[in-house]
């Protein structure tokens, strides 16, 4: 029942976000001037592979700071292997089963790390990729200075959910919150501690390089800080993604987070669109060199998605 009700709103946020695509893409959707962006981005080959290596390394510090956690025991290659097949199916279909799949590789080609260590490590580093999210997210807030005001429903909403998901979870799960809590203390105060973080962090920079340079590339006016704040709003709001790779949900975000930092609503959705192509462009492209590298069966994929017990 709880995993159902949960579902439903996640479903139902993904609708209404997917909703207001469909109204951005109706009322300021231009195919020339989107057609002419990338065109441009073309022309500059320096430029878009410089954009790809950017990316590129923002994986490969989510793959560093992953093995970090593991204590060095799993193979990086494992790390970005794992990582890679997990970005490319999550922009194949609809439902993110990127991240089951990632742990069925490190199980599978680093036997020495258990299957518990592996599901802990992945789902508490995704806890703090959200940390960082929100984080980087409030400090372009407040050092942004936006004229985006908030709500007051939407903030008291906000922390109403978030007291009430603490108090459910300490009055039915008080031994799991516990547990994960001292498993994340753990995780962050020995000697990677730091170092898992910073990573974590610089991934999330590196991954805002990518609007910062596709903005540039079209001329338009945007600071690193506001690329940061613009990506940190965007990633976060994919929590809410029901289909391939964001679409839709992206767009939809991006265009709102560079609304706040001054772009008009059709620039925003232009440079919305054009960087998650460049984005799309990339997974498939590591993708295909990630399945000649190292394939994985039809069959081995369906059989691992049907583990008992994992809920993509």
């Amino acid at each position: 029942m709880k995993n159902y009700f949960k579902k439903s709103i996640k479903l139902t946020i993904g609708i209404v976000v997917i909703l207001n695509f469909i109204f951005l893409t109706l009322n300021y959707f231009d195919s020339e001037r989107i057609w002419n962006s990338i065109v441009r981005i073309f022309h500059h080959p320096i430029l878009l592979l410089s954009i790809f290596f950017i990316y590129f390394l923002s994986f490969y510090c989510k793959a560093f700071a992953w093995k970090l956690y593991l204590r060095g025991r799993a193979r990086l290659s494992t790390c970005l292997i794992g990582i890679f097949y997990s970005l490319f199916v999550n922009h194949l279909l609809p439902i993110k089963i990127g991240d089951l799949l990632r742990i069925k590789i490190m199980i599978t080609r680093d036997k020495q790390i258990t299957t518990g260590e592996v599901f802990q490590s992945v789902f508490l580093l995704r806890v703090l990729d959200m940390m960082s999210l929100i984080f980087m997210a409030l400090i372009g807030l407040i050092s942004l200075r936006v004229k985006f005001i908030f709500p007051v429903w939407t903030v008291l909403f906000s922390a109403v959910v978030c007291l009430l998901i603490i108090f459910m979870l300490k009055k039915y799960a008080p031994i799991f919150l516990n547990e994960h809590i001292s498993i994340f203390k753990n995780a962050l105060l020995n000697r990677n501690g730091l170092a898992i973080v910073l990573f974590t962090f610089m991934s999330w920079v590196l991954e805002a390089g990518v609007i910062y340079f596709t903005v540039k590339s079209l001329s338009g006016d945007l600071t690193i800080l506001e690329s940061i704040f613009a990506n940190s709003v965007t990633i976060a709001g994919q929590i809410f993604q029901i289909t391939p790779g964001g679409l839709g949900n992206y767009e939809s975000f991006l265009a709102f987070a560079l609304g706040v930092v001054g772009f008009t609503i059709k620039e925003g959705y232009t440079i919305a669109i054009v960087t998650h192509f460049i984005k799309f462009l990339f997974s498939y492209i590591v993708g295909v060199v990630i399945l000649v590298s190292y394939p994985i069966s039809v069959q081995t994929f369906k059989d691992w998605i049907r583990v008992r017990g994992v809920k993509s």
